[in-house]
């Protein structure tokens, strides 16, 4: 069977669509053919046989009641004998071949058969009317052999008609097949013209809301989401370059100035330390974007479902450890860096006190992640905060989510920035006009503003973990920025 399917896999849709149709369309014809051939067969048996009986009845109705009738001989084609008790045959119009098998009839039941004689086949009902004299034998017959011709004829004419009928079949299903794969060639020249069409092209979508509509939605939405990844990944290279670009002139420029200042320690010094500075800061946007890389790639790959689950135990034991290591760096601008940890409360009447238990909810974010969060969203905020500033992280679980909160009492953000606060390589207008005073330690000038990535990397965290990110101004001031997690179902 394989054999003959195998080459089909070669032809066009089109073509195979037809000559599937067509072939079952044949199989259905001929099963048509074979049940009317065999009701003509059933119709022609049953009228033969009431002809027979029609043609035998006068004579067995004369002879229940007449022991010595007088038969009037039967119409014109009409084979009928008479055979006495004795044996004699007292009416025949019968051929002489069958006028030899009557004496094999009279001992058969009466009934219908078929008898073959000389080649020839017959039809015969058999009667025994029984009067004084004795038992007779009416015989009837007919020619089988017409059966057959009326048979082969009708079966001639439904074969020929069926031929017909499949040949037309086989048109009309090429012919649909083309006008139903028209919407497919359309979409085929459209994406052809997709390659050298502006990026906005679509493939279009048919009137009907039929199962090519629905592949040509789902394909413009794969397209949509191939344009926004290339249209990221082209605006992220772009940025990238652009935010490169500056500390690579930076360090040329220092680099340069150190070889003319080779007799001069404390100058050379500088000009070191200057460029450990923007190599730190290459080193920074490096990470932060191999990070966002990595978090993004993920999400396309379709690995957020694959997630480890976290406990909000194990969430917030993380959240103390990722504020340690910010108070390291928040040390030396004293400012002061808290968390607070709300745990679940019980449930009603659990009788248990409130605090994480077996039961506890879980997360679609890694222990990774949540010191993601916490390091970049306190970092900012400790990089952004005047000496003695403080920060608090909140770490808190709802019935439908997780909520990490981290406020500062710092100056907060200009409102233009807040919606745009997300997007990679952004920062606040003022942070990138200010001007740092020298540190006092070694008197040098650290580059103004991080790298722009860190809410970026934030925000690719918390939706990763199917959750969300927000930023606003405190009215008391301050910044405050609040990551959600729903609670995995």
């Amino acid at each position: 069977m394989l054999r003959f399917i195998r080459p089909l896999r070669l032809l066009s849709l089109r073509s195979r669509i037809t000559i599937g149709s067509t072939a079952i369309a044949a199989v259905v014809i001929v099963l048509l053919v074979l049940v009317m051939r065999f009701q003509v067969v059933s119709v022609v048996a049953s009228a033969t046989r009431t002809l027979l009986d029609a043609d035998a009845d006068p004579y067995v109705a004369t002879l229940e009641v007449d022991s010595n009738p007088d038969f009037s001989p039967p119409g014109n084609l009409q084979l009928v004998a008479v055979v006495s008790p004795k044996g004699d045959i007292v009416l025949s119009t019968m051929p002489s071949r069958v006028e030899n098998a009557l004496g094999s009839l009279t001992t058969t039941a009466a009934g219908t058969s078929v008898i073959d004689v000389s080649g020839s086949q017959y039809r015969v009902v058999v009667e025994h009317p029984v009067n004084q004299a004795g038992r007779w034998t009416v015989v009837a017959a007919r020619n089988a052999q017409a059966e057959a011709i009326v048979v082969d004829d009708l079966t001639t004419t439904l074969s020929v008609t069926g031929l017909a009928i499949l040949v037309a079949f086989g048109v009309a299903s090429w012919i649909l097949a083309t006008a139903a794969l028209r919407p497919v060639n359309r979409m085929r020249r459209e994406a052809e013209r997709l390659s050298v069409a502006p990026e906005r092209a679509e493939l279009p979508v048919g009137p009907a809301q039929d199962e090519l509509a629905s592949l040509a939605v789902t394909l413009n939405a794969f397209l949509a989401r191939t344009r926004q990844a290339t249209e990221r990944e082209r605006q992220m290279v772009s940025d990238a370059s652009h935010e490169l670009r500056t500390p690579l002139a930076i360090l040329t420029t220092q680099l340069d100035l150190a070889s003319l200042d080779t007799g001069d320690a404390a100058a050379l010094a500088e000009h070191i330390e200057r460029a450990k500075n923007n190599v730190a800061r290459l080193s920074r946007l490096a990470n932060d974007l191999l990070t966002l890389s990595r978090i993004e790639e993920s999400e396309r790959a379709g690995d957020t479902d694959q997630q480890a689950l976290s406990t909000w135990s194990d969430l917030g034991d993380e959240v103390m450890a990722a504020v340690d290591r910010v108070r390291l760096i928040a040390s030396t601008k004293d400012i002061t860096v808290d968390f607070d940890l709300e745990p679940p409360a019980a449930s009603p009447g659990s009788g248990s006190a409130p605090g994480p238990g077996p039961d506890e909810a879980r997360y679609r974010l890694d222990v990774g992640g949540m010191a993601q969060l916490v390091t970049n969203i306190a970092g900012n905020a400790v990089s952004a905060l005047p000496r003695g500033g403080g920060v608090l992280v909140t770490w808190r679980s709802t019935p439908e989510f997780g909520e990490l909160q981290v406020t500062d009492d710092g100056p907060g953000v200009p409102e233009s920035f807040v919606p745009v606060a997300f997007d990679r390589f952004t920062r606040p207008d003022e942070a990138r006009k200010s001007r740092p005073a020298p540190d006092p330690a070694t008197g040098t000038i650290p580059l103004p503003g991080g790298s722009g990535l860190g809410l970026a990397i934030v925000r690719a965290v918390a939706e990763r973990a199917g959750g969300t990110a927000s930023l606003r101004n405190v009215r008391s001031g301050g910044l405050e920025v609040t990551v959600r997690v729903p609670v995995a179902r």
